[in-house]
């Protein structure tokens, strides 16, 4: 009977990874939606020359943000600065007066804020007073390079996600089904030793995500009062609460096996689910109560599933592992199942169209993501089927399937740490091309997606006829006429013959770019390029 058990549970497995595919289809046909925070008006606005000097400089932003220390930063066009009056912040705007008079010519302001979703924004733009004058070399690249993320903050940050995730998963998921499952075994002191392990990892991933957000904020990654300022380092305090009063069902398990106690319990582990939901994605963007649920349940889906792993592998004595197992598979079908629709509306809140998932990195950790999901299922379901007997001795291939599926939800959530760490893509956002002819070569540059503050950009050099030698170097520059900035050269790596790429090309000002590309054959013969792409907010 066992294995015609394992053979109806293969099937059932086989459905909820191909309703996982789902999650990609239903993006094919989502209409556009705005994934986070963004600057929507200015004052003075953009590209604009105004007769007199403006007293105040004036931000609105889509939704509520939080202001940092040089949220907004105003240089004149030689890079001096202009010392503002402090930030006022009511939601959606920043204030900042201007206390001198302002003389003729061009300004750039430089602005960063944290989006509810804990990322950092930013951009710039220009005026000028009187008339445009034109901006010297490198303003430009100064005053937007204050609001560079470091790699080392978002490593950081990363890990901290991951361990946090992985830590909350196995805490809540881990105690919740053996109250369910094995309330027999749960006073275990093995049982307790897991539990307390999951909540330290968690506490410490948490502990990880605050210093990293205290570095981005102000300098210092001991800075951990400046995040209690922002809303979503808010809730990562409360997180940490909810874990510290969550992990008091420890020493009280024993006294789960009643029907009001586990009902407890699992009223705790959701609001511990929905404490993290609003430290993140979950919050930002339209349709936030249909957003804030869906990332609830989808935490408690994960927990169910990556809980339960864990708990047959490191919490149960061998004689127990089979009958667990066949137990714990409808709740874990259950969870794939869940986990596959609350991603599906997840996903269409974020990237609002299926080429979100390629052009945008938020997309892309987002399709590694669900491959994982896909391979973790499809194949456990499989290696499953091959156990046949309910002994101890002959369960072996199912524990060996089962460790690969907590070694395959760990890489699922390092996607998924990848995923949160990365913003969603702005409203409406489109990669841009465009492509020029000189003699016989030809080069393509594109923008994945066209939008200031960040994006990437790849540029091909190749031949009408078909041939070309492969380029010794070759250089991007970037500059905007209509607003006197520029040349900006711009960073790029080789990713193959004749192709080069650049993964964050901050273009600070909306506008028709142009991009010049020289292309360098041997010693003495160079190519130089020119074409215009246009750039949203």
């Amino acid at each position: 009977m066992p294995h015609l058990v394992a053979s109806r549970l293969v099937r059932r497995w086989i459905v909820a990874a191909a309703a996982l595919i789902g999650v990609v289809g239903s993006l094919g046909v989502a209409g556009t939606a705005l994934a986070h925070a963004e600057l929507v008006s200015s004052s003075p606005a953009n590209q604009t020359v105004v007769a007199t000097s403006p007293p105040e400089i004036v931000l609105t932003f889509s939704e509520s943000v939080d202001a940092l220390e040089n949220s907004i930063r105003l240089v004149d066009a030689a890079g001096a600065q202009v010392v503002l009056g402090p930030i006022e912040s009511s939601g959606e705007t920043f204030i900042a007066s201007v206390p001198s008079t302002l003389g003729e010519g061009t300004y750039i302001v430089g602005w960063q804020a944290i989006s509810t979703d804990s990322h950092r924004i930013r951009g710039a733009f220009t005026f000028s007073v009187g008339s445009p004058t034109p901006t010297e070399p490198g303003v430009v690249e100064q005053i937007f390079d204050t609001a560079q993320t470091s790699e080392s903050e978002s490593l950081l940050l990363g890990l901290g996600r991951f361990m946090s995730y992985a830590g909350i998963g196995v805490l809540l998921g881990s105690l919740v089904l053996a109250a369910a499952l094995i309330p027999d075994l749960i006073g275990e002191r093995r049982i307790a030793w897991l539990l307390t392990a999951a909540a330290l990892v968690a506490v410490v991933g948490t502990a990880l995500m605050i210093a990293a957000q205290a570095r981005l904020i102000g300098g210092s990654y001991f800075g951990w009062v400046d995040v209690v300022d922002t809303q979503s380092g808010r809730w990562w305090y409360a997180r940490v609460a909810a874990i510290g009063l969550f992990t008091l069902f420890i020493p009280l398990r024993s006294l789960l096996v009643s029907v009001p106690a586990r009902l407890a319990v699992v009223l705790a582990a959701l609001g511990v689910c929905a404490v993290v939901a609003a430290g993140g994605h979950g919050v930002a963007g339209d349709a936030v109560p249909a957003g804030f649920a869906a990332t609830t349940i989808h935490l408690a889906a994960m927990s169910v599933w990556l809980g339960g792993l864990v708990l047959l592998v490191a919490g149960l004595p061998r004689n127990r592992f089979w009958s667990t197992a066949v137990r714990l598979s409808p709740w874990a079908l259950g969870s794939v199942v869940v986990l596959a629709l609350t991603g599906s509306i997840n996903a269409w809140r974020q990237l609002g169209s299926i080429s979100g998932l390629t052009d945008s990195s938020y997309g892309r950790w987002l399709v590694i993501k669900l491959i994982l999901v896909v391979i973790v299922v499809v194949i456990a379901a499989f290696s499953r089927r091959m156990a046949r007997s309910s002994t101890a001795d002959s369960a072996d291939p199912l524990r060996r399937t089962v460790v690969f599926e907590v070694a395959g939800m760990a890489l699922i959530l390092m996607a998924t740490a990848g995923l949160v760490n990365s913003p969603p893509p702005p409203e409406a956002a489109t990669p841009e091309s465009a492509s020029a002819v000189v003699d016989d070569r030809l080069v393509q540059v594109e923008l994945e997606p066209a939008v200031t503050g960040g994006t990437e950009m790849h540029v091909y050099l190749s031949s009408p006829s078909g041939g070309l030698d492969r380029a010794d170097e070759i250089t991007v520059s970037a500059s905007l006429a209509s607003a006197d900035l520029g040349p900006l050269d711009i960073d790029v790596v080789p990713a193959g013959p004749n192709h080069v790429v650049a993964t964050d090309v901050d273009l600070p000002v909306a506008g028709t770019w142009s991009f010049e590309v020289t292309a360098r054959f041997g010693e003495f013969d160079q190519v130089v390029f020119s074409v215009q792409i246009p750039v949203a907010d």
